[in-house]
């Protein structure tokens, strides 16, 4: 009898939860709301933040990214970031409440590596949910 990944995933949240201890690999399943996907980080329990493929298509090559202030108080739906691309200028919602803790500072400096990596590695921020 073969696992699949959604049993692979009960039987290892299962686990950690007995243990306290989570795996690295935890399955990396982020919810997405209106061009942005959040996923909560079971190592550290904040959120990432990140761009979808699908907002990334319709904005383009982004050429500026205007974040927020790190250590900035966030509520649901608030302007979060504004993008701007060869294709548009979008003003991105806040997915959750929260306390900004942590900006990608990669993707600050080189906003074209926001295409170029796979999402869990594009996160734009870190919040820690209210």
């Amino acid at each position: 009898m073969t696992n699949s990944p959604q049993q692979t995933g009960f039987w290892a949240k299962l686990k950690s939860f007995f243990t306290g201890h989570s795996s690295r690999s935890a399955a990396f399943e982020p919810t997405e709301k209106e061009g942005v996907w959040y996923w909560k980080n079971p190592d550290s329990g904040n959120t990432l933040v990140g761009l979808t493929k699908f907002a990334y298509q319709d904005i383009g090559n982004i050429t500026f990214v205007d974040y927020p202030t790190a250590e900035d108080s966030i509520e649901t739906d608030d302007d979060l970031v504004e993008l701007e691309g060869d294709k548009a200028v979008e003003n991105l919602k806040a997915p959750v409440s929260g306390h900004i803790v942590k900006l990608n500072q990669d993707l600050i400096d080189n906003p074209e590596k926001i295409s170029e990596q796979s999402d869990r590695d594009n996160w734009l921020m870190e919040i820690t949910e209210n």
